[in-house]
């Protein structure tokens, strides 16, 4: 196990920031922390980086206990949001820094250098200054300045944050190349979904200073074990239900129940339907699905490749998502009446906030 947090706490007097968190993640792992802005991931980087001391709990590099030591002796690179490069410095003097520092011979320290500003393919910048460089090309900087030690563990606190969407785009593939390349283990902190469906092997959703859940991303997306997993990644129609027997009921509709739910029978429980997973139809016999009953249209908004249509099924608004050809072909404007259907959906318990489906 690469890194391993034991019941890891922080607070500053009455609040609590971090909160008997505890975690293991593989060696080569790419795992991503999400949650929202002030829920504990930044400082559970921290924590780990020894940039900020331990209340309480353990943290273990490599099988090595780190928790008192100071941060250059635990073998981590961390890269900051606002990139944090020294201006007075070229990108191959930021790079070499860290290295100058332990001390490492100058052949030994420009071979290094040459060798990351390939990985990053900024072989040609090594002389420009930060200020001459895109925001982009700065971060790539930070990444190797980061890498230039061979760490152990690399620590990604909202990389991406300050750039624009396609630059952002481009930086994510970059770092998930550099990253596979080299097989370091690393963290990345974000609040972005999209970020952490398209980086993560693993994710850990993390909500005021608490870890609700850990799983792969098509995991956490598809069976949420928590509410707040399910309405932070992506968007979900939530609705109350109850399963009994082999049956889901929703108001007058039954659908049959998944499997796994066995352990949700006779309790209360929210099913969660993904926009993408609803199907529309003008006739109840076009559905493929299980029906679940007839509904207003009441807007139509283009989303890029997919359209979105609210809905109003008796007095529950749902938001679906259609390809525009279909669109075209049922030719549904507001006002229609529509069959709606479903063939995947999720169930949550409510008592509790956990789930299966």
């Amino acid at each position: 196990m690469s890194i391993n947090l034991t019941n890891i706490h922080k607070g500053y007097g009455a609040q609590v920031v971090v909160d008997d968190v505890s975690l293991e993640i593989e060696s080569g792992e790419l795992f991503v922390l999400l949650g929202p802005s002030g829920s504990g991931k930044s400082t559970i980087l921290r924590l780990i980086a020894g940039l900020t001391p331990l209340d309480q709990g353990g943290i273990a590099l490599h099988g090595r206990d780190v928790s008192l030591l100071p941060p250059q002796q635990r073998g981590v690179g961390f890269v900051f949001q606002n990139y944090s490069l020294f201006q007075h410095m070229t990108a191959e003097q930021n790079i070499a820094f860290g290295l100058e520092v332990k001390r490492v011979p100058r052949s030994e320290r420009q071979a290094r250098v040459t060798e990351l500003l390939q990985l990053i393919e900024m072989e040609t910048m090594g002389k420009r200054y930060p200020h001459q460089l895109s925001g982009g090309q700065q971060q790539r900087v930070a990444v190797a300045r980061a890498l230039a030690q061979r760490p152990e563990v690399l620590l990604l606190d909202e990389p991406f944050g300050a750039l624009d969407v396609k630059i952002r785009a481009q930086l994510r593939q970059n770092l998930r190349a550099i990253q596979t390349q080299l097989g370091v283990t690393t963290i990345l902190v974000t609040h972005d979904q999209e970020e952490a469906f398209e980086l993560a092997d693993r994710i850990g959703v993390i909500d005021g200073g608490k870890l609700l859940e850990v799983g792969t991303p098509d995991q956490l997306y598809r069976a949420p074990k928590h509410r707040f997993t399910a309405t932070f990644l992506g968007n979900a129609n939530l609705f109350p239900a109850h399963r009994n027997g082999s049956k889901v009921y929703l108001g007058d509709q039954h659908l049959p129940a998944p499997p796994d739910t066995d352990h949700l029978t006779g309790q209360p429980v929210e099913m969660m339907l993904r926009p993408e997973s609803i199907e529309i139809a003008l006739n109840p016999t076009d559905l493929k699905g299980s029906v679940l009953g007839q509904a207003t249209v009441t807007q139509l908004a283009f989303a890029g490749a997919l359209e979105r249509v609210t809905v109003q099924l008796e007095d529950r608004v749902l938001q679906v998502l259609i390809h525009p050809a279909q669109s075209r072909q049922l030719g549904i404007r507001p006002g229609d009446r529509i069959w709606l259907g479903v063939q995947e959906y999720h169930l949550l318990a409510t008592n509790h906030h956990s789930g299966a489906g």
